[in-house]
């Protein structure tokens, strides 16, 4: 504010008959009603007024959120497998339902929806928070949900769930959606297991990296650790490739004397009569080894993480409302305009897609976000990659991943959502049919 005219109306006002503290109200409140005019904007300026708050306001408080253009509703017809059709695997999490470690590191009654209710909106345009449709914020230890969720993956073409399991050192943790469709043969429907093979820690909610559940990284652990998983490869739902049980580790450069690791796993599979097993390592954008010379049968993008050195970091040209964003604003369309993700390749490779990907529901300020993603664009990067797959000779299946399913803390999920209904579903269903032209 003016300095001058602030003295002069404390002069003013401090010789009057009141109390020091009416004074240093007083005071204050021509003070601010100076600040404030002094802030309002000059007419003949009126064209270059920054609306950036108004429109967040606005976009806060239609916290409904319209349905986006691409809106699509349930589709009246279902999609029917043909052969040769690509098999879409979206990874799940188990993580919405009460227990009691969840009870314990973050509050009684918490999961993920928990992360998902509190995002808020970074910039104008920032699409959060993001709203479950007509699941609604589900618990997992209802049958009734894993239902519904794999009637919907069977109508749309994905082929089976990815569950992750979480094994420390032989304790389980989320296990028992898991557990509720091993117990319920009548949920119908291809699975397979991706250890997620590193140490529980808060940044689950996005705090820090201390360790609540440890995964050690001995020889002898991870050797105890196939024990844990032939039951369910033995079920005859578990998706298996040329007749091996598929099963996938989510950190391959964490496993010790990794060759010999995985012969005692397949050893261990043959004594209970599985035969071999199909394993696949996922890759990691910090450690780039030849993953098929460590023993495992193929490799397996996983997104954000194996495409993050050829995105495009458009951070500088937002706007953000909130001032201490710490994160990065990567651009999707600019991934699948320019099919960025053929940029990555190697030998023995299934392919990943993520139809969107926005973490700040955990990290909040400093979260990752893929703006610009969309139904259209995730359809595109799916029909490439099937494509490609339809040509591949390197690999024994069709295998495409979708990370995710339900990662609704990631903003990376396939499930119907209030802003753009069903349409990821539809996208999905089409890009595997359309496909069948091309092969």
């Amino acid at each position: 504010m003016n300095s001058k005219l602030y003295q002069l109306v404390r002069k003013v006002y401090w010789k009057l008959p009141f109390s020091d503290e009416t004074k240093e109200a007083i005071v204050g409140f021509v003070k601010r009603t100076i600040r404030k005019t002094k802030q309002q904007p000059n007419i003949a300026d009126a064209g270059k007024i920054d609306t950036t708050k108004d429109d967040y306001i606005h976009q806060v408080l239609s916290s409904a959120k319209p349905a986006s253009s691409e809106y699509v509703a349930e589709s009246g017809d279902h999609y029917e497998r043909k052969d040769g059709d690509a098999k879409i695997i979206a990874y799940y999490l188990t993580q919405f339902h009460p227990n009691p470690e969840n009870d314990e590191w973050w509050g009684k009654g918490v999961t993920e929806w928990n992360n998902v209710c509190r995002a808020k909106p970074q910039f104008v345009g920032h699409s959060q928070p993001r709203l479950p449709g007509e699941l609604g914020f589900y618990d997992l230890r209802l049958k009734e949900n894993m239902l519904r969720q794999v009637e919907l993956a069977k109508n749309y073409g994905v082929y089976g769930f990815s569950f992750y399991y979480y094994w420390f050192d032989g304790a389980r943790l989320l296990e028992r959606p898991l557990d509720l469709f091993m117990n319920n043969p009548d949920i119908d429907f291809p699975f397979a297991l991706c250890w997620a093979n590193e140490s529980w820690t808060r940044r689950f909610d996005g705090t820090c990296g201390e360790i609540l559940m440890e995964q050690s990284d001995s020889v002898e652990s991870y050797q105890a650790f196939i024990d844990s998983v032939i039951p369910y490869m033995q079920d005859s739902r578990y998706i298996k490739v040329a007749g091996k049980p598929l099963l996938t580790v989510y950190r391959p450069s964490f496993i010790p004397d990794c060759k010999n690791v995985l012969q005692h796993w397949r050893d261990k599979c043959a004594e209970a009569g599985i035969g071999d097993i199909h394993i696949v390592g996922v890759k990691e954008h910090t450690w780039d080894r030849d993953l098929l010379s460590l023993g495992f049968d193929a490799q397996s993008e996983f997104h954000p993480g194996t495409l993050f050195r050829h995105c495009n970091d458009i951070t500088h040209t937002i706007k953000f409302v909130q001032p201490k964003f710490e994160g990065l604003v990567l651009d999707y369309e600019d991934i699948v305009v320019n099919k960025k993700y053929f940029k990555y390749n190697y030998e023995t490779l299934y392919r990943a897609v993520m139809p969107m990907w926005d973490n700040t529901a955990r990290r909040d300020n400093k979260g990752m976000i893929f703006h610009k993603s969309s139904p259209a664009l995730y359809k595109t990067w799916l029909q490439d990659v099937i494509g490609e797959a339809n040509q591949r000779k390197d690999i024994e299946d069709k295998l495409i991943f979708i990370n995710a399913w339900n990662e609704w803390g990631e903003g990376a999920y396939l499930e119907p959502d209030r802003e753009y209904g069903y349409a990821y579903l539809q996208a999905t269903r089409d890009a595997v049919e359309s496909s069948r032209d091309n092969k």
